[in-house]
């Protein structure tokens, strides 16, 4: 029996969230004006985006639970034990649909906390105010830096954009929702998203990312081309019978988000080796092995982390925060619109929101 969401419509190349081109989106609008899109249908106005700005940035201020990390401990599985002791979040109100926007934007200003708290940058966040652009305050949580690079700040903004959501079908939108179906606490929902966020579903981008990186240093420490030195390496793995991170898709053949990375990568003097051999990663693939297999946008985030020079990591990092702003989206939607503890066959859902439109 089929059922209905209004948030994004996926098929095959395309990504439509109410309507808009994902690549768009990533081109033309924040993060926050994105993830009110996601909760509301409607980019929100200019007073609006304000008010919703001052709760992340509010949420980013307050401190954060003192947690234990394990060793070598998966950063999805870190970010579930803020999320779940988080006092803060679990008591800001989301009654009614402005509360629960408001309730969104703080858990996103709580994660760029958790973020600052687990690599060590939580002094940076401290004089901070909502005058300024919400990715800039991202770039300080994540880098420690007080001095903001605003192409970089951009470019860290546009992979999270990126990442937000990709329907109902992905695993963290299945726990999500399934939790919300229980009527699970919106933390506990959100932490259930973020908890399968693995190296199965989301870790791609940084397995990508170090591949990436081998194939530069092998170039550089043996003064052979590039393309060569990336030859040499994927046919040493898919002899071996690995997979290589960062290529295929379930149901894209040219993911709609891969070249607007590619055109900001270059936009914001980002785009290096990395990102020169990602866009010629399929050529290759196809030369070894005779079969076509296109980057993802796993792959792209990989090679844009990679010349960025931030730690592999981070890829998957990206993709996390991204995506906490759509399981807000579908913990709201299913409680406001679906019967309690339902039987939920995910095959059986279909976009009913609306019709294709151009980004502003």
């Amino acid at each position: 029996m089929e059922w209905s969401t209004k948030i994004t419509k996926v098929e095959p190349n395309n990504l439509l969230i109410s309507g808009y081109p994902l690549q768009e989106i990533v081109e033309k609008k924040s993060f926050l004006e994105t993830a009110y899109l996601l909760l509301r249908g409607e980019f929100p106005d200019n007073e609006t985006l304000q008010e919703m700005k001052e709760a992340a940035v509010e949420a980013t201020k307050t401190p954060v639970p003192n947690i234990k990390k394990s060793p070598n401990e998966d950063i999805s599985k870190t970010l579930v034990k803020y999320l779940v002791l988080d006092d803060a979040l679990a008591e800001y109100p989301q009654d009614g649909t402005q509360g629960m926007v408001k309730k969104s934007m703080f858990c996103l200003g709580r994660v760029a906390r958790y973020l600052a708290a687990i690599f060590g940058n939580e002094e940076v966040l401290e004089d901070i105010d909502s005058s300024e652009p919400f990715s800039h305050i991202i770039y300080r949580a994540i880098t420690g830096s007080k001095k903001v690079d605003s192409k970089h700040a951009r470019m860290i903004e546009a992979m999270i954009t990126a990442s937000v959501d990709h329907g109902v079908t992905p695993p963290s939108a299945q726990a999500t929702i399934i939790a919300a179906s229980t009527r699970a606490a919106y933390e506990i929902a959100v932490a259930q998203g973020v908890g399968v966020i693995t190296d199965v579903h989301g870790g791609a981008g940084a397995k990508a990312a170090r591949f990436f990186q081998e194939c530069v240093e092998k170039s550089e420490k043996e003064n052979i081309d590039l393309i060569q030195a990336a030859r040499e390496i994927m046919k040493k793995q898919l002899d071996s019978g690995k997979r290589i991170e960062g290529m295929g898709h379930r149901i894209h053949t040219k993911d709609p988000r891969r070249d607007v990375l590619w055109t900001l990568a270059d936009k914001t003097g980002v785009a290096g080796k990395h990102v020169e051999l990602s866009k010629k990663i399929s050529m290759l693939f196809e030369e070894i092995k005779g079969k076509k297999l296109p980057i993802n946008v796993d792959g792209v985030i990989g090679a844009i982390v990679a010349d960025m020079g931030l730690d592999p990591l981070f890829a998957k990092v990206f993709f996390i925060y991204g995506r906490t702003a759509g399981l807000s989206a579908h913990y709201f939607e299913e409680i406001t619109t679906q019967p309690k503890m339902r039987r939920i066959n995910f095959a059986e859902a279909v976009y009913k929101g609306k019709k294709p439109r151009r980004v502003p």
